[in-house]
């Protein structure tokens, strides 16, 4: 059986993600094909690289450092979270927090990171063969916010976040040969993402990437219909979706400690879930 894991990411409430994949650590349970979107893609970088609560420390200490993301940082660098603090300066060989890269790159799960195409507004696919020791500039793609931050460059062309584009591959992890698929959620069971949230960065992204600016428009439609796939797949018992119980006062960049840790620790309670429906004994 091919089992694959989605992280949607979410910005800070993907603290969610990370509570999760910590109990699958403590679980020992791996997944063959590993999809990472925004956030997400840092959450499964720490785990498929074995790093148990590496991902907490991020959201709990280093989140709360200007560097990471302040509008001090938006005023000088005209980023609002500073991608290359979180995942260079901190995560290179010589930072704070290093990925255990070494243990990353031997893990055998495919990985798969999307980022959207500024330019085309589409999205496109990275996997693990991208990712270099000290060089994680293709996670800071997927994560990069339009309008909060400027895009991200890979090989001359710039990326955002890959959220606007394929926030949920669903599809496309069956497509992959997946038989079984976990799919980490950041909102509870009933959301419905509202295309009016878009509409804002979309007018101001528009003379600049005006290919990113309809992707962002259609981004509701995008996500809300993915999840129809995804709940039929789940309705049909080929997938499991995994969400928080609220989102405990948390936003894409906004947070308060105590909603990290409540969000983080819903997160770890519903990892055993998981292993159970992997294994054939789940029960909803």
């Amino acid at each position: 059986m091919v089992t694959g894991i989605i992280d949607v990411g979410g910005g800070y409430r993907d603290i969610f993600g990370a509570g999760v994949l910590d109990g699958l650590l403590k679980a020992e349970q791996q997944f063959d094909r590993c999809y990472g979107i925004s956030a997400g893609s840092g959450n499964l970088t720490s785990f498929l690289a074995g790093q148990y609560k590496r991902n907490y420390r991020f959201y709990m200490e280093y989140a709360f450092r200007h560097r990471y993301a302040s509008m001090r940082n938006l005023l000088t660098t005209r980023n609002f979270v500073g991608l290359d603090y979180a995942y260079g300066t901190l995560s290179n060989s010589d930072g704070e927090y290093p990925l255990n890269y070494e243990a990353f790159a031997a893990n055998p799960a495919e990985f798969t990171v999307v980022a959207s195409n500024a330019l085309t507004g589409q999205p496109e696919y990275f996997s693990k063969e991208h990712i270099h020791q000290d060089d994680y500039s293709i996670i800071m793609a997927s994560s990069c916010v339009p309008v909060a931050n400027k895009p991200m460059q890979i090989d001359d062309v710039p990326f955002y976040d890959g959220g606007i584009t394929d926030p949920i591959p669903v599809q496309r992890a069956f497509d992959d040969g997946c038989d079984r698929v976990v799919l980490i959620t950041t909102h509870p069971d009933d959301f419905v993402r509202d295309p009016h949230k878009d509409a804002a960065p979309a007018r101001v992204l528009q003379r600049s990437y005006p290919q990113a600016a309809q992707a962002l428009r259609n981004r509701a439609k995008v996500y809300n219909d993915e999840m129809t796939v995804a709940r039929q797949y789940a309705a049909e018992g080929r997938l499991l979706i995994v969400c928080p119980d609220d989102t405990y006062g948390l936003d894409t960049l906004s947070k308060t400690r105590q909603g990290l840790l409540d969000m983080y620790n819903d997160g770890v309670g519903k990892a055993q879930k998981i292993v159970e429906f992997l294994a054939g004994s789940y029960d909803e």
